[in-house]
């Protein structure tokens, strides 16, 4: 999304000892104008990632929501809405097949972006991990 950004990395410390780190990425704060909104609410700012991830709650949730939204497809659409979800589900199991194919060559740098762009658009789609 930006290309050659560089993350502001801190360090969170209580009583002089390490309790995690952050990274920051201040384009993506400072931007505000996205074609489908990233943060809903412009005034405040949400950290989405602190320490390690959890790959397999993170796996469950993007099973479930795809799932969830082929039974949509199939069952709660007409013809013409049809299409529309059938190309984004065919994207969504693309990046899935992707997913598994950097999983399997341990490719951790492209694993997480691919994680972080499936979170974003279950997002969009108003799928959330909770």
């Amino acid at each position: 999304m930006f290309a050659d950004t560089t993350f502001k990395k801190f360090t969170i410390a209580e009583k002089d000892k390490l309790v995690g780190r952050l990274e920051i990425n201040d384009n993506l704060i400072a931007n505000n104008k996205f074609v489908r909104p990233f943060i809903r609410n412009i005034e405040s700012k949400m950290i989405t990632k602190v320490g390690n991830r959890n790959y397999e709650k993170l796996n469950t949730y993007i099973i479930n929501s795809m799932n969830d939204y082929y039974n949509r497809l199939t069952n709660n659409s007409s013809v013409s809405e049809q299409q529309m979800m059938l190309s984004t589900y065919r994207h969504l199991y693309e990046m899935w097949r992707d997913l598994h194919t950097y999983k399997k060559n341990n490719n951790l740098v492209e694993m997480d972006k691919t994680y972080d762009l499936f979170s974003y658009e279950l997002y969009v789609l108003g799928y959330s991990e909770e």
